[in-house]
């Protein structure tokens, strides 16, 4: 069964003294320390706190469940959640989804493989070519590892539900290497007592930005607009910037 952790952000009173409260837009996310964490009944991390800063300044009320990535895209797909983060941005799924201007995140994405791996990532993918490469279901790693696995250049990806199995997975020698954001990697090793096993190989594949994407079932184009105004003005001010000092990592969102 999907882990579904309801969190009701905000809840408002509508205007003329009515004492209703709002009906909360539904987002739909997964785990993905130390961006986003389930915690009891709850959603923390650097990414959750962004975007209930940016809701809490358009009074919407929102609430936030954890599903399986492939579950959460369908949610998104069919119209059930109004909206989802984080997710990179493709040709296709501009097609299927409504992306704002305004990322929330940037982060470098890596190879993690064993140690004593013989597989050594050097900048090109032809240097890791024969290796099983672990990956999430669906999941895009940037256009660059994006257009190698369209063209051949890596031939053998090794899908499961999530990260925590595709390191797993790397542990127990059922793939050669993982690719992963680097600081949620390091943050999944940290937790399963296995940082002093992986090893970073070689240089990051690319720098990628992620969104909150909105449902194209329902005409959300205004609330796109104005999500888009609240990242800005909280760039300019140094209130997203103060949330990254808060967890102790360098900011690197709005490049």
């Amino acid at each position: 069964m999907p882990s579904k952790i309801l969190v009701a952000a905000i809840w408002l009173c509508t205007v003329s003294g009515y004492a209703g409260a709002a009906e909360p837009l539904r987002l739909v996310t997964f785990e993905y320390p130390p961006y986003i964490k389930q915690v009891g009944n709850g959603a923390q991390g650097l990414t959750v706190d962004i975007v209930n800063e940016v809701f809490l300044r358009l009074g919407k009320p929102i609430s936030i469940e954890f599903y399986p990535w492939v579950r959460a895209l369908k949610m998104i797909d069919d119209g059930t959640a109004d909206g989802l983060f984080t997710i990179k941005k493709t040709p296709e799924r501009e097609t299927s989804m409504l992306f704002p201007i305004k990322p929330l995140l940037s982060q470098d994405y890596v190879f993690f493989a064993l140690k004593d791996s013989k597989f050594q990532f050097d900048g090109h993918f032809s240097s890791i070519a024969g290796a099983r490469i672990g990956v999430v279901h669906t999941v895009s790693y940037g256009a660059r590892f994006d257009e190698a696995v369209r063209k051949g250049e890596i031939k053998s990806l090794d899908p499961a539900n999530n990260y925590v199995l595709t390191f797993r997975k790397l542990l127990g020698g059922r793939v050669d290497a993982v690719i992963c954001s680097r600081l949620v990697g390091l943050d999944i090793l940290k937790n399963m007592d296995a940082a002093d096993k992986v090893q970073i190989s070689g240089p990051a594949t690319e720098t990628a930005v992620s969104y909150l994407v909105f449902t194209l079932k329902k005409d959300h184009r205004n609330l796109a607009a104005e999500f888009d105004r609240v990242i800005e003005s909280m760039e300019k001010e140094g209130a997203i910037k103060r949330i990254f000092r808060n967890y102790n990592l360098p900011y690197v969102v709005g490049q």
